[in-house]
């Protein structure tokens, strides 16, 4: 096999066990029944198992039992990723250690030319954005820092909904795993026992011919796990203060239930919802005319 075909062919066992790893998780697999199940020796295994760990993936490997990925794991992967991605299984995804912001590195793309549908995460952001010129504090290992760019291909008369519908998304995607309610904020605040956990920074790139938004940048960034903040965000900023599931599973969910949302977002059926968890849903209605 040629060097080049040999490092995919790494990749890709590396990146199948992984998936099938999350899928499984707390679940012992012996060496032997992997190696079988992927057409591969003992060894490469064992090899691809170590690589995993070396990336920070807790792999508990047991002499009787096998391997499996500890529940404990929280490393964001786009092999993870795709275990529970069920909308657009075919998405672009790009993960990275560490941007400026996930939406300054949607719109280089753009203006590189790439024009495909992408969602991309940070584990850390030295530059995360909210809207007015305000920062989003955005420490490693702790939240959620995504953008999915997405291209339009249709006329979109309420664009302010793109923010709505994410965070109706985000709302769907954590509720099982959380003991009160959370409240949303216009426009694109998230709160959690009386703190913001959440924000949401939708931006839209237009076609300078034809003045027509081509496409549509939707930045969310939320605190999961529990986490210190500077001295200045104590009293406003807060935590979902989740143990699990894994952020993998959480971005997951909040795609797919966003792509759900955009498929028509003209619908008024999921701004039934907003005003449900609406702090001041009186102001919902007059700024959108619903009155």
């Amino acid at each position: 096999m040629h060097r080049i075909g040999w490092k995919r062919y790494k990749a890709m066992l590396k990146d199948e066990l992984l998936t099938l790893f999350e899928e499984n998780r707390d679940t012992s697999m012996s060496g032997q029944m992997l190696a079988d199940r992927f057409h591969v020796s003992r060894n490469a295994v064992w090899k691809a198992v170590n690589q995993l760990k070396q990336e920070g993936h807790a792999i508990v490997s047991d002499q009787a039992k096998g391997y499996r990925l500890s529940g404990g794991s929280d490393v964001i992967s786009e092999a993870g990723l795709r275990a529970f991605l069920e909308k657009r299984p075919d998405l672009n995804i790009d993960v990275y250690n560490e941007l400026d912001s996930t939406n300054n590195e949607a719109k280089r793309r753009l203006g590189n030319g790439d024009h495909r549908d992408i969602l991309i995460l940070a584990d850390h952001q030295t530059g995360g954005r909210g809207r007015m010129g305000h920062t989003f504090f955005s420490p490693a290992g702790t939240g959620i820092y995504m953008t999915l760019s997405l291209e339009l291909g249709k006329t979109l008369y309420h664009p302010e909904r793109i923010t709505l519908a994410a965070a109706v998304a985000v709302v769907r995607a954590l509720s099982p795993w959380l003991d009160e309610d959370p409240g949303l904020k216009w426009v694109n605040d998230i709160f959690y026992k009386g703190k913001k956990v959440a924000g949401i920074l939708s931006e839209a790139v237009t076609d300078l011919e034809t003045g027509l938004i081509q496409h549509v940048i939707v930045g969310i960034g939320l605190n999961i796990r529990p986490m210190e903040f500077p001295e200045e965000l104590k009293d406003i900023a807060g935590s979902f203060g989740l143990a699990s599931p894994s952020r993998n599973e959480l971005i997951a969910r909040i795609t797919n239930e966003l792509f759900e949302l955009y498929r028509d977002l003209e619908d008024d059926s999921f701004m039934e919802e907003y005003l449900r968890y609406s702090i001041h849903p009186d102001k919902v209605k007059r700024e959108l005319g619903l009155e």
